[in-house]
């Protein structure tokens, strides 16, 4: 992926991704056509603002933007003050710590649905301290899992020494991972995480997953991977 640029997902075009840096590390923005006039974004990058207002010049319909997680709202102010309009989702425990963080008029999931399209839908994983929140896209070939810091997936090491040492000593790189500062800092319950986890890679397998951080991951062998992954690390 391009950096500050969004690019449609070839198996889907009403979803496009953008990568954008926080701080040395690279982090995914994802947008989703909900309707002909209405977007949701996940963790919008301020990097991502204008090349959106390239594809999308003078956009005044409805959009949402979902924080996935406790600690993924450094680009929002930036949106919002772009788009007034916008509302602000994440999960209810997400929603206490982005309080303190000063970020204002949060809509707990739990208790404010966001109205999904059919195929759509938001699943709230248990075990997490950071409150993650994942969306998930069911079409007729192809389930999407747009997941959060629990997956990762740099395809190389950073070539920025700090990050690359950061890298080794996390365990987040190369490929798909589970790093060390979910298993210990994120998590605060591995054994109820891996449970809900490994059942839902069961029932509903997904070919793509979209990761906050990394690459997008696409194969028929990815609900497998996934699974000896967390049966492994957790």
């Amino acid at each position: 992926m391009k950096r500050n640029q969004w690019t449609a997902l070839s198996e889907a075009e009403d979803i496009w991704v953008g990568q954008y840096l926080v701080p040395n590390f690279a982090s995914n923005s994802i947008a989703v056509k909900l309707a002909e006039d209405h977007w949701l974004l996940i963790s919008p990058g301020e990097g991502l603002l204008d090349d959106w207002n390239k594809h999308w010049p003078d956009y005044a319909g409805r959009m949402s933007i979902l924080m996935p997680n406790g600690y993924h709202f450094m680009g929002v102010a930036a949106w919002q003050e772009a788009f007034p309009q916008a509302s602000l989702y994440a999960s209810q425990k997400a929603s206490k710590r982005l309080c303190k963080k000063g970020v204002e008029g949060v809509l707990a999931l739990e208790k404010h649905a966001l109205a999904l399209p059919s195929g759509m839908e938001i699943w709230v994983p248990p075990g997490h301290r950071a409150g993650d929140a994942w969306l998930i896209i069911k079409r007729k070939n192809t389930c999407i899992w747009i997941t959060c810091d629990s997956f990762l997936n740099y395809d190389r090491l950073s070539n920025q020494p700090i990050a690359r040492a950061l890298q080794r000593l996390l365990g987040t790189a190369p490929g798909l991972r589970i790093g060390e500062v979910i298993r210990w800092l994120i998590l605060d319950s591995r054994a109820s995480f891996k449970r809900w986890v490994l059942e839902r890679l069961a029932t509903q397998p997904p070919n793509i997953l979209i990761p906050s951080h990394g690459e997008i991951y696409r194969g028929e062998d990815l609900s497998e991977r996934l699974m000896n992954l967390v049966k492994q690390r957790l």
